[in-house]
């Protein structure tokens, strides 16, 4: 029963063949096979399926085989066919066994269709083959097989030329042979092998010795090979020889060496940088990120365009959003085979697609293990870049790293010392001005007034507007501002905004780059950025063009500003006093000043009273002036005649304080004796009578605008610490008696 069911089922067709080579029997696979039924293969002669150029040495097979009847099993390795009823052939594979039957010794053959092995068989030869051509037509690299234990078991001719060694002379050996001596001692070909198991494979790069004994460069892969059933057999290796890779990248490092001593600019040391390693990594354009603390952001300059010619427009990237801030942040290389837009915010890529590039590469300049910056690389290839070149450019910019410290320092140390050589030379410039006003000399009421606003607005960084008649003493006061202030140790700066052409007063203020303009033969530092920390005093600010005044504007209230012809933002830390001897609230009404600025400007107002207020101040005035002019001169004066003092009393000075220190002067100079002579006919007129009465209903007209300023300023209050009365310097009941003395009603200040 068993028989029968292999006879019907087996998935080889099966035979059963006489002495004389006739069929008795055939299953219904065989039938299958050949093409024939059952029916039609029993009679038929075995030789009938054999193809004709074998049929005339069958018979013998057969005949022998009946002498020595034995079984034959499967893969006997003969090369059989078959031959199926429509002529066509089939590759077969016979496994015969004797039969001992009543009818005598029979032959069962069990057929198999060998048609899809032949086949495989046939690929993986060819296969094997290709292979084979392949690694013996590769020159370039080393390819060579390793047993278990590290021998070499295949060598291609790329080795034989790299390594030196021929088949014969290195088939069997070990392949430490291939190491340095310090490599041998350390045993890492055998750390290699034991890495390449553990992970799969290995990559490094070494020096390898050939059989000559000279070195060179290698990069290697070493790959474990495993069998079926997961164990490792052997490894196979690739070496490539990098040798010139290798001095192109000690080159460039000496290259890199030279340039950090000779070039102190950090964007003129990339420059330089990227020019030499266009031959190591190809590029188009290579930028770098400086960060920036003040923003906590990056600016992102390039290096080389992509026709070779340095740019120097600057970009802001974010830390959050874009590849640069991305690499600086992970501290980690970035490689992008294609640069996506969608991925990042389009302005942060746009510097590189708008210009055709398709891949980059950004690697973090670390120094002291903190990024300060981020050098990268871009290409209109897509996937232009690898791991290898990632690897690369971060050594280049390990290389940067102090290079872009020491640049950031001396770039600060040279802006500051350019801000002391300004300030050395502004002070110089100060210092050779005949300066008439060393101090605030006066003891009037409205003095002390005023000195009092100073000491309560001097300690704060509040801006400090000086309203106040042409020589009325504006800039001795801004000083006492700054004298009585936190920043007394650091610069006081002005700028008289009237005394400089409105075409050049933007870069003195703002400073400027060389270049900026016609005749910018050099960089210039402004009077803000060198009154930064200090305090920089406006004077005639009404004078100011109204194009000018929203720069000014935004560079207080911003705390930064850009310099002619820059791209680069200044952070400054300035105090603001401004002078003015016009009516900039008139001016404001009348779209001669700028609103927004008079009232950034007029956070605490100072009136500077004229000298007519403080005829009691005039006297201790003349004599201070005798004095400092007479020790100029080298002369000697004691006395001021009392006709002389009650005359100066008397006049009305329209030009304030410099007009009596002038009239000192010429006097101090006119002088022959001790006792100071006036040119008294300068302060008379034709008809003295109407001078005096002229002179009274001034001083009249004065004190009543003096007082109904004070008034306003304190909002109608007239008693209180802050009202009319202690800004005037009175008491209440004064400056009652003076407002019916004068008809001051409520309705003319409240």
């Amino acid at each position: 029963m068993a028989l029968e069911d292999l006879f019907g089922f087996s998935p080889d067709g099966i035979l059963i063949t006489d002495a004389g080579g006739v069929i008795r029997d055939a299953n219904p696979r065989a039938a299958e096979l050949f093409g024939f039924t059952a029916d039609e293969l029993m009679g038929m002669s075995v030789e009938a399926l054999v193809p004709e150029r074998f049929r005339d040495r069958h018979p013998s097979h057969r005949q022998n085989y009946k002498v020595h009847p034995h079984a034959r099993a499967m893969g006997a390795a003969l090369n059989l066919c078959g031959l199926r009823r429509d002529g066509s052939e089939f590759p077969v594979d016979i496994m015969l066994k004797p039969m001992q039957t009543p009818d005598g010794v029979m032959t069962m053959s069990f057929v198999r269709d060998m048609t899809e092995q032949r086949a495989a068989m046939e690929t993986v030869r060819r296969q094997d083959q290709q292979l084979r051509s392949i690694v013996e037509g590769v020159r370039d690299l080393a390819m060579y097989l390793l047993d278990h234990d590290g021998k070499v078991m295949v060598w291609n001719p790329g080795a034989e030329r790299i390594l030196g060694y021929t088949a014969q002379d290195i088939i069997g050996k070990h392949y430490s042979r291939f190491f340095t001596k310090e490599d041998q001692d350390r045993e890492r070909p055998a750390e290699l092998m034991r890495i390449a198991v553990e992970r799969g494979r290995i990559d490094e790069e070494s020096w390898r010795v050939r059989k000559d004994g000279s070195r060179f460069w290698g990069e290697i892969v070493v790959t474990a090979i495993r069998d079926s059933v997961d164990e490792v057999i052997g490894f196979a290796t690739i070496t490539r020889d990098s040798t010139d890779r290798k001095r192109a990248e000690e080159a460039l490092m000496v290259q890199l060496s030279t340039a950090v001593l000779i070039n102190l600019d950090v964007f003129k040391l990339a420059d330089a940088i990227s020019e030499s390693i266009q031959d190591i990594i190809p590029h188009d354009i290579a930028t770098i990120a400086v960060h920036d603390a003040t923003t906590d952001g990056l600016v992102v300059q390039f290096l080389r365009s992509e026709d070779g010619r340095p740019s120097r427009a600057e970009i802001r990237a974010p830390l959050d959003g874009s590849p640069d801030g991305e690499a600086f942040c992970s501290r980690a290389p970035l490689v992008l085979q294609w640069i996506d837009e969608t991925r990042y915010a389009h302005n942060w890529v746009r510097h590189l697609t708008d210009v055709g590039m398709q891949s980059g590469c950004w690697v973090p300049v670390i120094h002291r293990g903190d990024p300060i910056g981020v050098l990268a690389v871009a290409s209109r290839l897509a996937s232009a870049f690898s791991q290898r070149e990632a690897e690369m450019l971060a050594k280049i910019a390990d290389q940067m790293a102090v290079t872009v410290v020491n640049a950031r320092a001396f770039r600060q140390l040279a802006e500051s010392r350019d801000r002391l050589m300004e300030e050395k030379q502004y002070l110089q410039e100060e210092i050779n001005l005949e300066n008439q006003f060393e101090d605030i000399v006066g003891e009037s009421t409205g003095l002390r007034q005023v000195l009092k606003e100073i000491e309560i607005v001097a300690p704060t960084d509040a801006t400090v507007l000086i309203e106040g008649e042409t020589g009325t003493g504006k800039e001795l006061l801004a000083r006492a501002v700054h004298r009585l202030s936190p920043r007394k140790e650091r610069t006081f700066i002005k700028l008289n905004c009237a005394a400089i052409p409105a075409t050049l007063l933007e870069s003195e203020l703002f400073g400027h780059e060389k270049g900026a303009f016609t005749g910018a033969n050099a960089r210039k530092l402004g009077r803000l950025e060198l009154a930064s920390e200090g305090t920089l005093f406006l004077d005639e600010v009404g004078e100011m063009p109204l194009d000018l005044q929203p720069k000014l504007l935004r560079a207080l209230q911003e705390r930064e500003f850009e310099r002619l012809g820059g791209s680069r933002p200044i952070h400054v830390d300035v105090r603001l006093i401004a002078a003015t001897n016009r009516d900039l609230g008139k001016m404001m009404a009348e779209k001669q000043f700028r609103a927004d600025l008079y009232y950034r400007l007029k956070v605490f107002p100072i009136l500077a009273p004229p000298l007519r207020d403080r005829a009691s101040d005039i006297p201790i005035l003349a004599r201070h002036f005798v004095e400092s002019h007479s020790r100029r001169m080298g002369k000697h004066i004691e006395t001021i005649p009392e006709e002389t003092m009650d005359a100066l009393v008397r006049w009305k000075w329209p030009g304030n304080i410099r007009e009596l220190g002038n009239l000192i002067e010429r006097s101090v100079i006119l002088t022959r004796g001790s006792v100071l002579y006036v040119p008294l006919s300068e302060l008379r007129t034709p008809d003295a009578e109407n001078d005096t009465m002229s002179e009274k209903r001034d001083l009249r007209t004065g004190e009543r605008e003096r007082i109904l300023r004070a008034l306003r300023e304190a909002k109608g209050r007239i008693a209180g610490p802050t009202g009319a009365a202690a800004r005037l310097g009175m008491k209440r009941t004064t400056l009652n008696s003076k407002l019916k003395k004068l008809g001051i009603e409520r309705r003319a200040y409240a």
